[in-house]
C-alpha cells in the first residue's frame, strides 16, 4: 500500500505540519503560525480544520494511505507526571525559605507547560482524522515518537553527512533538557540524554529563554530570545553577573547540574534584573555575559560529545540551536571540522523529523542523500489573488516584468528604496531566505535605523543579516563557513566593513546567508545584478513582518504590510508596485 507521511510538531508553541510522499520526499512544510498570521501560533492546532483537506488534496498522492506522525510519544502525558511528582518532593524537602520559594514557583511553571503541551499532543491529528473519515476518504495511521528523537531525525536526515554526532539542546523534551545521537548511515542511534528529575532548570533552553531573557526583561512566550542576542554586543563582561548565572547550572559530561548554591545566586540575580519601564541598554551588560555564560557552557558540552569519538561532523538541533551569534563559533571553539543546523532546529522543524522517522520507518532499506535539503517547502503566492489586484486594486504604479524583475529590483535597490520582496515558496523556519524577505543596500550608514524605525517597528539595536553570493564569502568574512539557513553568525573582514554598514553589527559581525544559484536562482540572479551595478556582493535582508508578527503568507498580507509601513515598492513574482 501507498503512504505519505503527515509529521505534526505539536508542542503547542511553533506548531508545524509537513508531508513526506512514499519516495521519502519533503514535499511542504509549514508552520501554523504563517497561515493563521498569529505569531507562534499558541495552542492552534497544525492540523487546521478549515485548511487541512486543500494540503491533502495539493501535496499528498490521490492513491496513498496517510500516516500522521507526531512530535511527542504516547509516554509523554505519563513522564510529564513523573516530572511534576519529583518537583514536589523537592518541594517538600526544601531546605530554606530561600530554596523552597524558587521551587514553589518552578513547580507551578512546570504544572502549566506539561498541561499545555499535553492537551496539544491529544488535539494534534484530530482535524485530520475528521476530515480524512468525513470528506477526504483516506484511511488514516497514526504513530508518535519520543520529541528528542524527531528533532534529531530533523536534524540529521537534513544534514549533508553520512556521519555524524548529533546534539540536541532545547527547553526540554520527555524528563531530560539535552540528548546526544550518533549518526550513521542513515541509521540514528541514542547515545546519552540528561535527565530533569524533576528540575527545569538543569536546561540551557530555561536558563537562555526563561532566566536570562526574564532578567533582560523580554518575553520567551513571545519568542523574544533573539532580543537577548541582538542587544548583547552593545554590553561588556560584568564578573559578579558571570559568577552568579555560573552559580545557577554546570555541565557535568554529557549532562547538567544545578548546583546546591543557586537558589542564593538567583536572589542576587535579580538585583540585577531590569526594571518595568526602564531603558533597555540598562541590561545590555546582563546580555553579554548571559550570551557569554552560554556559550562556555555549550562550548564545553560539545567537547565532551567530541570526546566520544563518534564523528568530525556535528549537526545541532532544539530551539538553543537557533543561538546563531554562538554557532558561529562553535568550528573555532570545538574539536569539530563541520557543522549542520537546518532551517527549522527548533519545534516547528521537528514536523520533517517526524514525517521522515515514519518514512524509514516503513523502509529500512531505504538511506537519506547527504545534500542540500531546500527550506522553500513553503505556500504560494495565490495567482487568482494577485489577477484579482491587477483587475480591482486601482493601482496606479503597478508593473509586470517578466525576465526583467531581478534587474529593476537591483536598480531600485542601488537607489536607496526598501523593497518587499516575495517569490516562489515560503521558507520553512524563522528566517526569510529570499522568498519571503524585506531587501535594501547594505551601503547607507542609516539604513539600518531607517528599516527599524519606519518598516520594522522594532527596537533600534535590532541587526539585520547579510545575503551574500557564495563565491565572494571568504572577500567578507574571516573564516568564512556556507550558512546556508542564515544560521550563524561570522565576523566581517575589518577592511571590508565600511563598505555595508547596515549590515554589520556593532561587533563587527553579520548573520549571513550563503546564496547559491542552485538553492535559489531568483535571488542569485537579483544579488549579482546588485553587484554589477553597485559593486557589493550581498544585499540587506530581513524577514517580510513587522515586530510581533508573523512573517507574511499571502498577497493581501504582503499589500497591507506594504501600504502600512515606509516600504518604498514591493514585487510579488514578476509584479512590481511603487508608492508614488
Amino acid at each position: 500500500m501507498k503512504r505519505n507521511y503527515i509529521g505534526l510538531a505539536c508542542t503547542g508553541h511553533d506548531n508545524a505540519l509537513a508531508i513526506v510522499d512514499s519516495a521519502g520526499k519533503v514535499v511542504f512544510a509549514e508552520a501554523t503560525e504563517r497561515y493563521l498570521q498569529n505569531k507562534r501560533a499558541l495552542n492552534s492546532p497544525p492540523d487546521d480544520l478549515i485548511r487541512i483537506d486543500g494540503l491533502v488534496e495539493a501535496y499528498c498522492e490521490p492513491d496513498a494511505e496517510l500516516l500522521v506522525a507526531k512530535t511527542w510519544s504516547k509516554k509523554a502525558p505519563e513522564i510529564f507526571e513523573r516530572e511534576e511528582k519529583a518537583a514536589n518532593q523537592r518541594l517538600q524537602s526544601a531546605e530554606n525559605e530561600a530554596t523552597s520559594a524558587a521551587v514553589a514557583a518552578d513547580v507551578g511553571i512546570i504544572s502549566y507547560v506539561h498541561s499545555f503541551i499535553s492537551g496539544n499532543i491529544a488535539e494534534a491529528g484530530q482535524h485530520l482524522a475528521f476530515r480524512c473519515q468525513s470528506n477526504l476518504n483516506k484511511k488514516i495511521v497514526t504513530k508518535s515518537y519520543n520529541h528528542h528523537f524527531t528533532h534529531a531525525a530533523a536534524a540529521c536526515y537534513t544534514s549533508p553527512f553520512t556521519d555524524a554526532a548529533c546534539a540536541i539542546v532545547d527547553g526540554f523534551g520527555e524528563g531530560v533538557s539535552l540528548s546526544f545521537f550518533s549518526y550513521k548511515n542513515g541509521k540514528i542511534a541514542h547515545v546519552e540524554s540528561s535527565s530533569l528529575d524533576g528540575d527545569a532548570n538543569r536546561s540551557l533552553g530555561v536558563f537562555y529563554g526563561g532566566l536570562l531573557c526574564g532578567l533582560c526583561g523580554f518575553d520567551i512566550w513571545r519568542g523574544e530570545e533573539w532580543k537577548v542576542m541582538g542587544l548583547a554586543p552593545y554590553g561588556k563582561r560584568n564578573d559578579r553577573i558571570y559568577e552568579l548565572l555560573h552559580a545557577c547550572i554546570e555541565v557535568e559530561g554529557l549532562g547538567l547540574q544545578c548546583p546546591a548554591g543557586r537558589p542564593q545566586a538567583l536572589a542576587e540575580l535579580f538585583s540585577y534584573a531590569r526594571k518595568p519601564g526602564s531603558p533597555v541598554d540598562e541590561v545590555a551588560d546582563l546580555a553579554y555575559t548571559g550570551q557569554l555564560v552560554f556559550s562556555e557552557l555549550m562550548t564545553e558540552l560539545l567537547d565532551n560529545l567530541y570526546g566520544r569519538g563518534i564523528s568530525s561532523n556535528l549537526v545541532l538541533g532544539g530551539g538553543c540551536a537557533l543561538n546563531s551569534a554562538y554557532n558561529g563559533k562553535i568550528l573555532d571553539q570545538t574539536g569539530f571540522d563541520n557543522l549542520h543546523v537546518y532551517s527549522a532546529p527548533g519545534d516547528d522543524g521537528n514536523a520533517i523529523g517526524a514525517a521522515l522517522l515514519a518514512f524509514y520507518d516503513d523502509h529500512p532499506e531505504a538511506r537519506p542523500r547527504p545534500d542540500f535539503q531546500s527550506a522553500y517547502l513553503g505556500s504560494r503566492m495565490s495567482t487568482e489573488t494577485i489577477d484579482n489586484v491587477r483587475r480591482f486594486g486601482r493601482i496606479q504604479n503597478l508593473e509586470e516584468l517578466p525576465g526583467r524583475v531581478c534587474e529593476r529590483a537591483a536598480q531600485l535597490l542601488s537607489e536607496g528604496k526598501i523593497i518587499g520582496w516575495v517569490q516562489d515558496r515560503a521558507e520553512f523556519g524563522p528566517r526569510a531566505l529570499g522568498n519571503r524577505s524585506i531587501l535594501a543596500d547594505p551601503r547607507p550608514i542609516d539604513m539600518k535605523d531607517r528599516i527599524n524605525a519606519l518598516v520594522k517597528f522594532r527596537e533600534e539595536f535590532r541587526p539585520f543579516a547579510p545575503s551574500i553570493l557564495h563565491d565572494y564569502g571568504d572577500e567578507y568574512f574571516i573564516n568564512y563557513q556556507e550558512s546556508p539557513y542564515m544560521e550563524r553568525t561570522l565576523v566581517f573582514r575589518e577592511e571590508v566593513r565600511h563598505k555595508v554598514p547596515a549590515v554589520v553589527h556593532v561587533d563587527g559581525t553579520g548573520r549571513l546567508q550563503t546564496v547559491k544559484e542552485q538553492w535559489n536562482k531568483k535571488y542569485h540572479d537579483l544579488i549579482r545584478a546588485f553587484h554589477a551595478i553597485t559593486g557589493v556582493p550581498l544585499l540587506l535582508n530581513t524577514s517580510f513582518n513587522v515586530m510581533g508578527k508573523p512573517i507574511i503568507h499571502s498577497v493581501e498580507d504582503a499589500i497591507a504590510t506594504f501600504y502600512t509601513t515606509g516600504l518604498d515598492a514591493l514585487i510579488i513574482e514578476d509584479f512590481l508596485i511603487e508608492k508614488a
